[in-house]
């Protein structure tokens, strides 16, 4: 039975009886086994999680070592611009044609 054919108080109580679990399933559920196996199993997630973030971690670090680097060895945009007015400066007082 689907939502749109509920039209009366005994289409609800069928849509009820059909989707609900029962006090039986919900007692199933909260044995010891159970909670064993899910406590394991989150202990199982929490160790690859953390594997995992200790694996991105040393990641991050090599990519932050690698742009400090980059930074140390890159000619910031300054300097360019004022080495490329003194050497048009200078190719002005030497009357050489400007390869640009």
């Amino acid at each position: 039975m689907t939502k749109n054919n509920i039209t009366t108080i005994e289409g609800l109580a069928v849509l009820i009886n059909e989707t609900m679990a029962s006090k039986e399933d919900i007692q199933g559920l909260a044995s010891k086994e159970d909670v064993t196996g899910v406590k394991e199993d989150m202990k199982a997630m929490e160790g690859r999680l953390t594997t995992r973030l200790d694996h991105l971690d040393a990641r991050v670090g090599r990519i932050e070592a690698d742009v400090h680097t980059l930074r140390d060895e890159m000619v910031h945009r300054r300097d360019c611009e004022d080495v490329r007015d003194r050497v048009t400066s200078i190719e002005k007082k030497l009357g050489i044609e400007s390869g640009v």
